[in-house]
């Protein structure tokens, strides 16, 4: 027990020790804190720039395309089209088909070299010895192709319902496809 005390004392003295340090500063006046706030607008710049408070980076721009710019206020047209859910982006469907569509391929890709290892097997064409490093898609050869098969299939399903979707929002069928 007096091990666990020891650096309990000691955690308590630094603690008391600092917080009275803390204590000791000297406070900011608060009379600051009563005085109004300036807002600096774009005719304060020069006065800003002489008291070195502001400093711009690049070029400056004259004075005539500072006013004409203030003159015309700017009509800010977004680059890209803003749509109220992405439900109703095109975009939003040819990404997410595009990495369906990626799944689909790899899942497909992973049966048929089930189907062409069992079909070399039945030649007595196979490789030596289980691989245990990769993961095993089934017990059996026969149970693999079909956990396979079910894997395609679920994304083959979502790409339907993703199509099915796009079909409610109006989105162009061309889009899906890339």
């Amino acid at each position: 027990m007096p091990r666990k005390t020891i650096p309990l004392a000691v955690a308590l003295i630094f603690a008391f020790a600092f917080s009275s340090r803390a204590a000791e500063r000297p406070r900011i006046a608060l009379s600051n804190q009563n005085q109004p706030k300036k807002v600096w607008t774009n005719e304060d710049m020069d006065q800003l720039r002489a008291r070195g408070l502001i400093s711009f980076v690049g070029q400056e721009e004259s004075a005539p395309a500072t006013q004409a710019r203030a003159a015309a206020p700017a009509q800010v047209q977004p680059a890209f089209r803003v749509f109220a859910s992405r439900l109703d982006d095109p975009i939003w469907y040819a990404n997410k088909a595009a990495d369906l569509q990626a799944e689909l391929d790899l899942r497909q890709t992973a049966l048929r070299e089930q189907l062409t290892a069992i079909a070399l097997a039945v030649d007595r064409v196979s490789q030596p010895g289980l691989n245990l490093v990769e993961a095993n898609a089934g017990v059996t050869p026969e149970a693999g192709v079909k956990v396979l098969q079910a894997k395609v299939q679920e994304v083959q399903n979502q790409l339907d319902e993703l199509s099915d979707l796009a079909r409610q929002h109006d989105i162009a069928p061309g889009v899906l496809r890339g």
